[in-house]
């Protein structure tokens, strides 16, 4: 699979040349670097497997059980996914410069970041937390599969509902059925296109091109919408010609209905991780743990940064208590700094909207307030130095008061 070790490596070197252009201006955060304060840490490998990106091996991990077989490792029920954000990075790609008909050697990947919240403290969401990335096409395929699950079954009771009271609920109705008649009305749900497939273009005529569909970050990272590429992966969007939409492209108007819901920053459409005891896909009953399937999915296929935030019982934590060695636990681990790094890279601008490095905008800053606790402590410190200043120069005094033809720089009438 394809190698990508240069992912994180280069988010160290983006917030490392904006660190040096930017010094008078800006305040860069130093959670991006070392966090005692000591500068960039070592970057660290960055790989691509079968199960989606591997930041350090921490990601290409399959859906672990527990020894027992019960269920799933990581008691995420009481946790909720809350989006943060999607953004582009141009990258080096080993494919790509094997190539000798590609004119460039860098692929702009689609990541999303996103965190674990408290279910009962999504809108706050400031502690006990993890923060995650995972590649757009990962994060979309088990948010998306959720969200369309989770309407088939409000239909359904909907439909349960109008038929044993025989008071049907119209919005509700209506909802439902503009969503089973999406195609007869002309509509696609963008929820079809979560992976990057092939495009019969109905509405393009060049036989000699063959175009792609698939998801696509907003420029300014706050939603996901679906567009035309040029090329298999999804990476090189494609110029429509004047005149033309995605949606004269495709055939048939996008509907974002499902799919805003995966993107939305609205703490009320978190995404609960409990199992849905309604819902019998939802329940995955191989096991008998309370994670839902989208959250064990889109956890094992994430680059995780928990133990900064709070976050307890994840993979992180555990796996650093377990006495067990296993070189691939281990090494995931040892590299989630550098996924912290690389998530701070991304929150914080360090790339344009196309996914180069940015250093011309300014990246925010961080501000950082004094606790009651620092403040307390800041007046002791400065109270005591001062006294012990005040009591320096009293005893300087009567010193000089009580000796005052003494000479130290004389002994026995040499001197020393």
């Amino acid at each position: 699979m394809k190698n990508m070790q240069l992912h994180i490596s280069a988010a160290l070197v983006v917030n490392s040349i904006i660190f040096w252009s930017r010094t008078e201006s800006v305040s860069i955060a130093p959670s991006a670097y070392d966090r005692s304060g000591n500068g960039l840490l070592e970057p660290s490998n960055v790989r691509q497997t079968k199960f989606g990106l591997d930041a350090g091996g921490l990601l290409g991990v399959a859906p672990r059980r527990l020894d027992d077989g019960s269920g799933y490792e990581y008691d995420l029920s009481s946790y909720s996914i809350r989006f943060g954000k999607c953004q582009y990075v141009k990258t080096f790609d080993d494919d790509i410069a094997e190539d000798e008909e590609s004119d460039t050697v860098f692929a702009v990947k689609h990541f999303v970041v996103y965190r674990l919240c408290p279910s009962d403290e999504c809108e706050t969401c400031d502690s006990n937390y993890g923060e995650y990335v995972a590649e757009v096409n990962d994060y979309l395929q088990s948010t998306g599969d959720s969200a369309q699950r989770s309407f088939e079954n409000y239909c359904e009771r909907c439909e349960e509902n109008c038929n044993d009271n025989g008071n049907c609920d119209e919005e509700c109705q209506q909802e439902c059925y503009k969503y089973e008649n999406l195609e007869d009305n002309g509509y696609v749900d963008a929820t079809d296109y979560a992976e990057c497939q092939k495009l019969d273009a109905e509405g393009y005529d060049d036989d000699d091109m063959e175009l792609y569909v698939g998801p696509r970050c907003s420029s300014d990272g706050t939603r996901i919408y679906i567009d035309v590429f040029k090329d298999e992966n999804c990476w090189e969007p494609f110029e429509m010609p004047d005149g033309q939409t995605v949606d004269d492209i495709i055939g048939y108007k996008v509907s974002y209905h499902l799919l805003k819901h995966t993107y939305s920053g609205d703490p009320k459409d978190c995404m609960s991780c409990e199992e849905n005891v309604d819902d019998e896909d939802d329940r995955d009953e191989e096991d008998e743990d309370n994670v839902n399937e989208m959250c064990e999915e889109i956890y094992d296929a994430s680059a995780k940064c928990e133990s900064i935030h709070g976050l307890s019982n994840g993979f992180i934590q555990i796996n650093r208590e377990d006495e067990d060695e296993d070189e691939d636990k281990e090494n995931q681990v040892e590299n989630e700094f550098s996924v912290c790094s690389f998530i701070d890279s991304l929150v914080w601008n360090s790339y344009t909207e196309t996914g180069e490095i940015n250093i011309f905008d300014e990246q925010d800053e961080i501000i950082r307030e004094t606790t009651t606790l620092q403040k307390v402590m800041l007046s002791l410190l400065t109270i005591t130095a001062v006294s012990l200043a005040a009591y320096s120069a009293y005893l300087h005094r009567r010193i000089n008061e009580g000796f005052p033809n003494l000479d130290f720089s004389c002994q026995g009438g040499q001197m020393t």
